[in-house]
């Protein structure tokens, strides 16, 4: 194979990744949707650091660092926090609740 080639193939898992962060951020609104139901807060401290510890867990096994697996984690975690506050404040009229509150 070619450098070329394996550029192509680099952009093709690259979209497969934006696509399946994509996938992830609509699973946050459905994520909201259902603490609403149960009066829960967006911030989940424990089921966060559930997600995490898998992520890292899945990382050891594949053999790849976990520290950076954990970094990754911790931005999507972000990015599904700062979703679900954006979906609640229109929902609200944008009150300007903070991310760890309802």
């Amino acid at each position: 194979m070619e450098l070329a080639d394996h550029r192509r193939e680099v952009k093709e898992i690259d979209e497969l990744i934006v696509g399946l962060i994509e996938k992830r951020l609509c699973l946050a609104g459905r994520i909201l949707e259902a603490k609403v139901s149960q009066s829960m807060a967006i911030c989940d401290p424990e089921q966060e650091e559930r997600v995490l510890d898998r992520a890292v867990n899945l990382a050891i096994y594949r053999d790849i660092d976990p520290g950076a697996v954990r970094e990754i984690f911790n931005i999507l975690i972000r990015m599904s926090r700062e979703r679900q506050q954006e979906l609640l404040g229109d929902r609200k009229g944008d009150q300007g609740n903070s991310p760890c509150q309802m």
